[in-house]
């Protein structure tokens, strides 16, 4: 049967009178099922619910991810007139570049099999401007935005040509923000006022020689400690930014060619793609860029650099990190999140131990020469919350995003996210009454929404008289009320909470959580001993069991080894962090440009 392919949830691109292909879940949003579901439609099956294919691709991903950063690299020098190393070039864009390579690759597969699988008769494709498709930097690409998904399988389409389509005007203003829409800073204007006053005068008291540590991820005043250790002034520094965004020149990006090797279609779009859609900052605005790290107040020969959260997201410390390394400056980054040496495939990873010349672990040492085990620098000296006998059982969950966007252990995609939500519903409908009453579920409310997966309004359909926390306040309120902590997904917060001793349990699909050979030894005891559970049901019936005296099962001796095992390499409590952390930063040796 003949099929039109409906690409969005954009319904300006929808017919009615005719049986339609949704080529994702992404098209068929909650909020909007009265219109899609009086329709004559098939969704496209997504390719990466083949958990096989999903590493397989994320293999060929890195590898094709590797071979064309060189050819980027090779292309940016030749434009800015540079010779800047490889290393360089994988520090300022490397975290842009490899997550549009997976992104464009999911748009591109996509489009693919609907026109491989199925009898399409044809499709709208929005005329979006194409500068109004272009980022000013990485923080500022909407992986969920409707209108530039669309645009990129558009693009895949128009390559592929293998599926009919008419073109359509479209105005950005009425689909959504446009890929120039840029982040504002976190915290309020007097927040970031204060910063900058902080950091101007921290200015005034640097030395050229001196260690640049910043957002280490360490408590403030820890940081500030191991500033002293190391024998510099304490500094606040204020996390930099680029002032105006400069505009897409399509002249200039006509000029670049990337060029692709091989017979590989996929990389020829792919090369294709990248002057079409590399964020301003690195072409039109790298002069602007470079002008703001001459700006900078900061030491002009560091000793060391340490960071755990700026190596992605914020170019003019990338930019900046990237030329004192060329200098001999070694960068010492400090591990962000804890699927991180846990999870079977995290391109993150790979990112910030392949710029580092020393990666700073919460525990954990691996073949490669950067890993450094340390300590949990998110908890360095925090106290571990006393259980509290009759307080809430908080649920810690995250909405899965319905576009991919970076291939790693996590769940991907439409079905999968679907999957996810009704694991955490099937979680609350199995708990007793009495223990459903007092939970809670901590979710972030802003991020559902712009992800259009609308978990709150699921969980207030099937549970209205739960309470839902927006995640707008930190987490430490939740924590004093509740006496169980229950997490779903593997990231920092469940390690945080053994870390610091907190009675938690944990449970998430282990199709979806890939874990590495290496961590599933310490997985099988927190199992054993019902930390660890790999379904809602069973997660659900220890609540129950052990809810009338959570201390009770949580001191248990064989509990707290499993624990502390556990930690020992995932989530270290150092007796000493502070001089640990000296240790690793004055030890540390550049490992030169690469």
């Amino acid at each position: 049967m003949k099929r039109f392919l409906i690409t969005t949830a954009d319904e300006r691109t929808w017919v009615t009178d005719r049986p339609v292909l949704f080529l994702g879940g992404w098209c068929c949003v909650h909020g909007r099922r009265a219109a899609w579901k009086e329709l004559d439609s098939e969704v496209v099956p997504y390719h990466w619910d083949d958990r096989k294919k999903y590493f397989d691709d994320y293999s060929y991903l890195q590898r094709t991810y590797e071979a064309i950063l060189g050819k980027v690299a090779q292309e940016l020098n030749a434009f800015h007139h540079t010779g800047h190393s490889l290393r360089y070039w994988r520090i300022l864009l490397g975290p842009w570049l490899y997550n549009f390579t997976h992104t464009l690759f999911d748009r591109w597969t996509m489009t693919q099999r609907a026109a491989e699988t199925y009898d399409v008769e044809g499709t709208i494709i929005l005329d979006f401007a194409l500068t109004d498709m272009i980022a000013p930097d990485f923080l500022s690409v909407r992986f969920d935005n409707v209108p530039w998904n669309h645009y990129l399988f558009g693009r895949a389409i128009r390559y592929q040509n293998a599926i009919p389509w008419k073109a359509s005007p479209a105005l950005i203003e009425s689909a959504g923000e446009s890929q120039k829409t840029t982040e504002k800073p976190p915290g309020g204007i007097l927040r970031r006022t204060v910063e900058g006053l902080c950091s101007a005068y921290t200015g005034l008291t640097t030395r050229s020689d001196e260690p640049m540590i910043i957002s280490s991820y360490l408590p403030r005043l820890e940081e500030i400690k191991l500033q002293m250790a190391l024998g510099q002034m304490p500094k606040l520094w204020a996390i930099p930014s680029m002032k105006n965004a400069a505009q897409p020149d399509l002249a200039i990006r006509s000029g670049l060619k990337i060029q692709a090797e091989g017979v590989d279609v996929f990389q020829r779009f792919l090369s294709i793609m990248i002057p079409e859609q590399i964020p301003t900052v690195y072409l039109e605005g790298y002069r602007d860029l470079l002008k703001a790290v001459g700006d900078l107040s900061w030491p002009s020969r560091p000793r060391v650099i340490f960071t755990s959260n700026l190596f992605q997201f914020c170019e003019v410390f990338q930019a900046w990190a990237a030329e004192k390394t060329e200098a001999g400056a070694p960068l010492v980054i400090g591990q962000h999140g804890g699927q991180i040496g846990v999870g079977r495939w995290v391109p993150g990873e790979e990112h910030q131990v392949g710029i580092s010349d020393r990666y700073l672990t919460w525990g954990w040492q691996d073949e490669r020469a950067a890993t450094y085990p340390a300590c949990a620098l998110t908890i360095v000296n925090k106290k571990p919350n006393p259980c509290r006998k009759d307080g809430d059982l908080l649920l810690v969950t995250v909405p899965v995003r319905l576009y991919g966007f970076r291939n790693n252990s996590w769940p991907v995609g439409p079905t999968q996210s679907e999957r996810y939500l009704s694991e955490q519903l099937s979680f609350a409908r199995a708990l007793p009454g009495q223990v459903r009453a007092s939970l809670v579920v901590r979710l972030n409310l802003s991020v559902d929404r712009k992800m259009m997966t609308f978990y709150a309004d699921r969980w207030k359909e099937m549970f209205p008289e739960t309470s839902i926390d927006d995640s707008t306040s930190s987490i430490e309120g939740c924590l004093r009320r509740s006496r169980l902590v229950v997490f779903t997904y593997n990231a920092t917060g469940f390690v945080e909470m053994l870390a610091r001793n907190i009675p938690t349990i944990f449970f998430w699909n282990p199709n979806f959580f890939e874990l590495r050979a290496a961590a599933e030894s310490y997985f099988k005891a927190l199992k054993d001993t019902d930390v660890f559970h790999e379904t809602p049901e069973a997660a659900s019936v220890h609540v129950a069991k052990i809810w009338d005296d959570v201390g009770a099962w949580w001191n248990d001796p064989a509990v707290q080894q499993a624990r502390a095992n556990f930690c020992d390499h995932y989530a270290r409590v150092a007796n000493k962090p502070i001089r640990l952390l000296k240790e690793s930063l004055t030890t540390v040796k550049p490992m030169g440009s690469v």
